[in-house]
């Protein structure tokens, strides 16, 4: 069956989709990402962070292309910075990537860090 065949495409158009919420950066981490998304590439942009204090000891950020093709996304988001909104990666903008349909609902937690991490994540897990 096709959309021409059905009585109310419309009813059949529409989906929710989860897991597409932004985390939540500062203001210093958001002209942070801006410069990185500026020149391109992070090891370009290193100079430039230093002088106006935004340096970082993340090992690694990728700027992605619209036009290109993605580099391999694993689990970490805020490794790839988004091409025209200076943010990282949604969850859902990371499956896109990775070809998991739209109706795929990843449960959970965005990332499992910080504080509660030994209470919620089973201690073999951790790398």
């Amino acid at each position: 069956m096709n959309m021409d065949e059905l009585d109310k495409p419309q009813k059949y158009q529409y989906m929710d989709l989860f897991n597409h919420q932004t985390s939540l950066q500062n203001e210093k981490v958001r002209e942070r990402l801006r410069i990185i998304a500026a020149h391109g590439d992070y090891d370009e942009a290193k100079v430039e962070l230093k002088e106006k204090g935004l340096d970082s000891q993340k090992r690694n950020y990728v700027v992605l292309n619209p036009l290109g093709q993605s580099p391999t996304v694993c689990t970490m988001p805020d490794d790839f910075i988004h091409y025209s909104a200076y943010r990282p990666m949604t969850v859902r903008e990371m499956a896109r990537l990775q070809s998991f349909d739209d109706s795929f609902v990843f449960q959970g937690k965005r990332q499992t860090g910080g504080n509660n991490r030994q209470k919620e994540i089973p201690q073999y897990t951790l790398v």
